[in-house]
């Protein structure tokens, strides 16, 4: 029944779909499909193996490292940020949790007039910490909700200041290589990945190559790339509370005043079923992880024709899974 509604909602769209999706209910994968092509040059279709760059969903991943120091005492969640950074403009204000749930008030780089020329160039986590210093502050610390995606970067500075590690080397030996997620890792422009797809526009019913973006823009808030299988590996260590305690995981996934956890935004559904979730999107690929509480589902997708985005395809599974209960 899944399969059929899946495919009659994508064959309706115009746009048509390229990429993963992965349906995870009660602990069993009953829906795990790929559509589309992960190369059209080369005519190479998507499998389930096949790696995209995840974007915004690369903070679940910061957010879990986190508290992970956090668990480890090398770090607490009132910590301002002028412990880490001195000379970050009001870090005596802004607390580590003020960055987890987008309310620190610091101006977001994706925002800036600047951040298409830059966004070409290399940048060091030390480069991209001086251009978030000079960017204005959207409001005072802790009083607002404004996404952003420098506080994401922020914390991947201060995951490396506090462990000693790399953001990337920190994600391998806490996260990835103890869960066995091997097609998970840092983007680099430079480097070969096997099996990772290219990305895509859609205008006007031609396909063109992606804009360029240089993956080091985008760092703790949205350089990762992935596969449905190892987010799934991600999803059921959260889920078994692998990598944090049940009190920590409880903690991040609980909503605050602005309707955000650590990490993740949450919500209600239309039928009051909790739904916590991560969107992504970068310069050809979009990817959404969702979660029903009640229902005990996981919806994974990833796509790298970033016109019919993941989210569109995420949320009707939801409805589906919804009425079906």
């Amino acid at each position: 029944m899944l399969k059929s509604y899946i495919h009659s909602f994508l064959n309706s769209k115009e746009e048509g779909f390229s990429g993963n999706i992965l349906v995870v209910d009660q602990g069993e994968t009953i829906y795990k499909e790929s559509f589309g092509k992960a190369n059209y040059e080369w005519d190479i279709p998507n499998t389930a193996i096949t790696k995209f760059r995840i974007g915004s969903v690369t903070k679940i991943f910061t957010t879990i490292a986190i508290l992970m120091l956090v668990e480890e005492q090398k770090l607490q969640l009132h910590n301002t940020v002028d412990n880490f950074i001195p000379n970050f403009p009001k870090g005596n204000q802004i607390m580590i949790e003020h960055l987890l749930t987008h309310t620190s008030g610091i101006g977001n780089i994706t925002d800036q007039p600047d951040f298409l020329l830059k966004s070409y160039q290399l940048q060091s986590p030390d480069d991209l910490i001086n251009w978030i210093i000079s960017c204005s502050f959207k409001s005072i610390p802790g009083k607002e909700f404004n996404y952003s995606n420098s506080g994401y970067i922020v914390l991947g500075k201060i995951i490396e200041m506090t462990s000693g590690l790399s953001y990337e080397e920190f994600l391998k030996q806490k996260i990835l290589q103890p869960l066995s997620m091997l097609n998970t890792g840092l983007d680099y422009n430079v480097a070969i990945q096997k099996y990772k797809a290219s990305g895509y526009e859609l205008e006007k019913n031609n396909i063109y190559h992606a804009s360029f973006i240089n993956m080091s823009n985008t760092y703790s808030a949205g350089g990762l790339f992935s596969t449905v299988e190892d987010l799934q590996l991600l999803d059921d260590a959260i889920k078994n509370n692998c990598l944090l305690s049940k009190n920590i995981t409880t903690q991040m996934l609980s909503s605050g005043r602005f309707g955000h956890g650590y990490g993740w935004n949450i919500t209600k559904t239309k039928k009051n079923n909790t739904l916590i979730f991560q969107h992504g999107g970068i310069n050809g690929f979009t990817s959404s992880y969702l979660r029903l509480i009640e229902s005990d589902a996981t919806i994974i997708v990833l796509s790298n024709i970033s016109t019919l985005l993941t989210s569109t395809v995420a949320n009707q599974i939801v409805s589906y899974i919804e009425n079906r209960d």
